[in-house]
């Protein structure tokens, strides 16, 4: 019997990225091993805070525990050290597994199996200035330990590949890498897709909508909308083309914030900060925006990208590698050289007033959805291979 252990012990119940890909990636692992009706030993080890939020949250099929064992194992410990301890403990007491897979990069050397854990990102090299000197420290050491002690290699794209010899030199030869890869979740696939009568309807009026997720600081590109909200807050009166511009900005503030906007208050635009707002909430914004702002200096994936393709808000996107990555060619992105403000005010003004482009825009996005939907069932896929059970 194979005997995998998931340890998803970094899933909270704030629910961030990390903890969207946990329940993503392990919901697909379940689905094949519904589907191939094989053998396996699945323990799923998660902080106790959040164990029964996760539970909750996977679907297993009733028939499964047929021809296969799966098991909640929750983790002790009110903070991070203790938490570890426990977790190794359980480890060992629960047997040797084939693989100990680690859904995020952790400080474990030791473990009953071979170990690999997923690389989300690299931000901490690429924008040091936004990090702390203690977590730059601690996310090298984090990468240095996987390097040194995993067996395999885990990465969620194309991006935090090539970055693994970036920074750190490795490449295939020296490691095993899996491609583990980020996708649309569930969450999101669940929603009802708009019609192309609702998108068009969106742009018969001249009430401009902009949706922006995520913290406010300057690693998210808060500084570089509020360019973008200058500009238009400037012109919006003398260029008569829109009557209202509205932007909605969904997330936590920051030590950042108030330093970014300083004394500045727009005259004719609404800047509205919403905090933070349920599924619901966010997706009805979502429907009712035709634009969605994702200026970020980096990313691993990026989640809010994906859920403004399903929801067909039109993305806004800084010019990153991993949105290259994902949005291809021909698709604008904006960067220091373009400017945050005229380019992407003008690109706006395109998509409102040619219908060709905003159809050929559309049709690109469609395109996207259908490479990235399907992409957390092979990484479900990659990493039972890796254990040997779709091909043992």
């Amino acid at each position: 019997m194979h005997k995998l252990a998931f340890v998803a012990t970094s899933y909270i119940t704030k629910y961030d990225g990390v903890s969207v890909y946990a329940e993503n990636l392990l919901q697909e692992v379940i689905n094949f091993i519904a589907k191939e009706k094989k053998a396996i030993k699945l323990d799923i080890y998660v902080q106790e805070a959040s164990f029964e939020l996760l539970k909750d949250r996977i679907n297993i099929p009733t028939d499964i525990n047929n021809f296969a064992k799966i098991n909640f194992i929750s983790v002790p410990g009110k903070n991070f050290p203790i938490r570890l301890i426990n977790l190794t403990k359980l480890l060992y007491k629960n047997g040797k597994y084939d693989v100990v897979y680690m859904t995020n990069p952790m400080p474990v050397i030791f473990a009953p199996g071979r170990k690999v854990k997923t690389i989300h990102d690299f931000s901490f090299k690429v924008a040091p200035e936004y990090y702390s000197t203690f977590a730059k420290i601690y996310s090298d050491l984090l990468r240095r330990i996987a390097i040194k002690f995993d067996d395999a290699l885990g990465y969620v794209s194309e991006t935090t590949k090539r970055d693994f010899e970036r920074f750190y030199g490795v490449t295939e030869k020296e490691k095993r890498f899996l491609y583990l890869p980020n996708g649309i979740p569930f969450k999101v696939k669940k929603q009802k897709r708009p019609s192309m009568e609702e998108i068009e309807n969106k742009f018969k009026n001249k009430d401009l909508k902009i949706l922006l997720v995520g913290r406010i600081n300057r690693h998210k590109g808060f500084d570089r909308v509020l360019e973008f909200t200058k500009f238009a807050d400037k012109i919006i009166k003398e260029d008569n083309y829109f009557n209202n511009i509205e932007i909605d900005v969904v997330g936590k503030k920051t030590a950042e914030t108030e330093s970014i906007i300083g004394d500045y208050k727009p005259k004719n635009i609404k800047l509205n900060f919403c905090g933070y707002l349920s599924d619901d909430e966010l997706n009805e914004l979502y429907r009712n925006s035709q634009f969605f702002f994702f200026l970020s200096r980096n990313e691993g994936y990026g989640i809010p990208l994906v859920e403004s393709l399903w929801l067909k808000t039109i993305p806004v996107l800084s010019d990153i590698p991993i949105f290259r990555e994902i949005m291809g060619d021909n698709y604008p992105l904006f960067s220091e050289s373009t400017g945050y403000g005229e380019s992407i005010y003008n690109f706006i003004k395109d998509v409102y007033s040619d219908k060709s482009y905003r159809k050929q825009i559309l049709n690109k996005m469609e395109s996207i959805v259908d490479k990235e939907k399907d992409k957390y069932s092979l990484a479900a896929k990659n990493l039972l291979n890796y254990l040997g059970y779709l091909n043992g």
